[in-house]
């Protein structure tokens, strides 16, 4: 049993990741197929950017739509995958101790030869193999799709925009599976993390015309994940460090919680 935590965890939501993942890529294939036409309309789209109100181009992190790297900024890897790998990520972050301890299925799973620090560190490491998954779908939709659709971005920043997505949505899951395996409930999880990545998705784009309030982009994953442009810079160690140290950290955070609390079984 002490083995099969990791792999019967990722078994058990085989479904949800096919689906995840299949929207993903649904996702990131339709908004990348329409980069052909907003180049053509490049003028137009140049004219629209500067009939905008003043700072808010700069607040929503968009450099330009009328470039490829600007215009997937600006869709794909600013706002729609980000969100839904967060949603997932929240979901099953919830769903790995707080969610199985309220239907009462960590009864049995404790039962066996199992620790639950050993628990917690293997239901984090196949979160993080499942959000991988999605998160390297749409490196790869954009890779093969490329050539089809003019977008011309090297592989390696591809590669980096497509890991700072995932470590944003492995922060939020770590937040939804730390919190929960400290209450063992899960709509506080689930609300503790959603909250979060709002305040953090508002503290990385709108904060930024309020001075006061600036502060919010440096608690926020999305700032350390997107920030650096990897679109147009590639990787960047440090930043890239942080989320993922992160979600390190609230992990632990999750393991020590679980194991000293009474849990509802």
């Amino acid at each position: 049993m002490r083995s099969s935590v990791f792999t019967r965890f990722l078994r058990d939501n085989l479904r949800a990741l096919v689906g995840w993942t299949v929207g993903v890529a649904a996702v990131t294939a339709l908004y990348g197929s329409f980069w052909p036409s907003m180049s053509e309309a490049g003028d137009a789209m140049d004219a629209y950017v500067e009939s905008l109100p003043e700072g808010f181009m700069e607040s929503m992190g968009w450099t330009s739509l009328s470039t490829v790297d600007g215009y997937l900024n600006a869709t794909v890897f600013g706002l729609l995958v980000p969100v839904l790998l967060v949603i997932a990520a929240v979901s099953l972050g919830s769903r790995a101790i707080a969610g199985d301890e309220e239907a009462g299925a960590l009864e049995l799973l404790m039962a066996h030869p199992v620790t639950r620090v050993g628990v917690v560190l293997q239901r984090a490491a196949a979160s993080a193999v499942f959000l991988a998954v999605p998160g390297l779908t749409v490196f790869g939709t954009l890779a093969l799709l490329g050539p089809a659709i003019d977008v011309d971005i090297p592989l390696d920043r591809l590669l980096a925009a497509s890991t700072g997505v995932t470590l944003i949505a492995l922060v939020h899951g770590a937040v939804a599976l730390a919190v929960g395996a400290a209450t063992g409930r899960r709509a506080v999880a689930l609300g503790a993390a959603a909250v979060l990545a709002v305040v953090g998705y508002l503290g990385n784009t709108f904060a930024r015309q309020v001075e006061e309030l600036e502060w919010l982009r440096f608690g926020s994953a999305f700032h350390y994940a997107m920030a650096p442009d990897p679109l147009v810079n590639g990787f960047d160690a440090g930043a890239t460090a942080v989320p993922a140290a992160a979600a390190a950290v609230l992990t632990a955070i999750a393991a020590a919680a679980f194991d000293r609390r009474d849990i509802g079984v």
